[in-house]
């Protein structure tokens, strides 16, 4: 098993985030920072990117480059407390753009789709604590 870590504080109005001594600020959506769910799809983004280049290596596959895009779709009413609607991300659309003359490739493909795990983790019901604590500023 591997846990991985972030630590985070609030700052003004935006998030300083710290993973592996790099800070990262992100921000309200309407702000110049990245929101926290641009920085959810751009990790869910490369992850497949370097799962689709692990698997390739793996297989000893001739993988000349992958390129990328994804989109998330939300509406803010769920955020913003309408009970009827999700305040979360409600759909992700990834196109990929992988360059390679090696028929694999599309085992590569397949294998990618299923071995991603921030594919996996935005797909499947994953278990989550929140521990609270509160304390006099």
């Amino acid at each position: 098993m591997i846990t991985f870590t972030v630590e985070g504080r609030l700052n003004q109005d935006e998030v300083v985030t710290e993973v592996k001594g790099m800070e990262y600020r992100i921000g309200l959506l309407g702000s110049d920072l990245p929101t926290p769910e641009e920085m959810l799809l751009a990790s869910a983004l490369s992850c497949m990117i370097l799962t689709i280049y692990y698997i390739s290596k793996e297989m000893k596959i001739d993988l000349k480059g992958v390129e990328g895009y994804i989109e998330g779709t939300l509406d803010p009413k769920g955020f913003q407390g309408d009970p009827n609607i999700p305040p979360g991300i409600l759909e992700v659309r990834y196109d990929l753009t992988v360059f390679s003359n090696d028929e694999r490739i599309h085992d590569v493909m397949q294998l990618s789709m299923r071995r991603c795990p921030l594919k996996d983790t935005l797909t499947r019901n994953v278990k989550v604590d929140v521990t609270w604590n509160v304390r006099k500023a």
